[in-house]
């Protein structure tokens, strides 16, 4: 019965200890897209997070269908990049909450804007004034790999 029992929690141990087993409540990360081309680069993707089961099924859904079709992110703004909020090498000085955003077919024109040239470049306004961040011609682009440090 020991050995049983110490088999069993070898197992357990093992597989929770796997690079690539789900765990509950872990990050995973998603770039978004838009779907015209900026007048700065620095406005053509962000990367947002989330660990919620329901909005990662439809995250799953959106990419199997074609990039026009896609619905855009609207999500509560949060100072800080959190340490994956990103464009190539530009580090945006706010995130999308993980647990406060996702996907929509219509939103409010006050929450429209650019990652860079409105939110970054006003962000005081943005983040106390405004609150949220839903761009109109954004998409889930893709699942991105990330370490958090």
């Amino acid at each position: 019965m020991r050995a049983l029992l110490s088999t069993g929690l070898i197992l357990i141990m093992t597989l929770s200890c796997r690079e690539d087993a789900a765990q509950p409540g872990s990050l995973r990360f998603f770039e978004i897209g838009f779907r015209s081309a900026p007048s700065d680069w620095r406005d053509a993707s962000f990367v947002v997070a989330t660990s919620n089961a329901d909005l990662l099924s439809e995250i799953e859904a959106e990419l199997a269908k074609p990039e026009a079709e896609r619905r855009h992110v609207n999500g509560l703004l949060a100072a800080g990049d959190a340490g994956y909020n990103r464009n190539q090498a530009h580090v945006f000085k706010w995130h999308l909450d993980p647990e406060g955003w996702s996907l929509a077919e219509l939103s409010i024109e006050l929450c429209d804007g650019r990652p860079y040239s409105d939110v970054d470049l006003e962000f005081d306004y943005w983040l106390n004034t405004v609150k949220r961040f839903c761009p109109w011609g954004s998409f889930i682009k893709k699942e991105v790999a990330m370490q958090l440090n």
